[in-house]
């Protein structure tokens, strides 16, 4: 009876840590890449993963959005380009961040927030792209 209820309490302890909700205003602020993880295994993404190395990402109270970088490749300027005028809004069921516009349905970008180990990280959705991010 005694594991059981061991078994059953650290299910609990580790479901708790590992479900912690994003909240907006969390996200709130600039955040800065402070690692890229990214496997670079497709030489066609090499220049979209190479963008995100010098990554800020500023989420404003209002939901307007701002990525910025200091890469030129073209590649990833077209990215910069496509959210020039966006906004976001937290999907708090999937713990995603959505980018875009009404009109787009907030559907240009999709970055889902995940924490371990005391640090945040950025995943690109359908991408292999992953970002240890910190918030300045």
């Amino acid at each position: 009876m005694k594991n059981l209820i061991l078994i059953v309490l650290s299910l609990f302890i580790s479901n708790t840590v590992l479900s912690q909700e994003i909240s907006k205003e969390k996200m709130y602020g600039t955040w800065k890449v402070q690692k890229n993880l990214t496997p670079k295994s497709d030489p066609k993404l090499n220049d979209i993963i190479d963008g995100f190395n010098e990554a800020t990402f500023t989420f404003y109270e209002n939901g307007n959005f701002v990525l910025k970088s200091t890469n030129t490749s073209k590649l990833f300027l077209m990215t910069l380009n496509m959210l020039k005028n966006a906004k976001w809004k937290l999907d708090q069921k999937r713990q995603m961040i959505k980018l875009g516009n009404q009109e787009n349905y907030f559907s240009i970008m999709g970055i889902v927030v995940k924490e371990r180990d005391s640090k945040t990280f950025f995943l690109i959705n359908e991408t292999p792209i992953e970002l240890e991010m910190v918030n300045n």
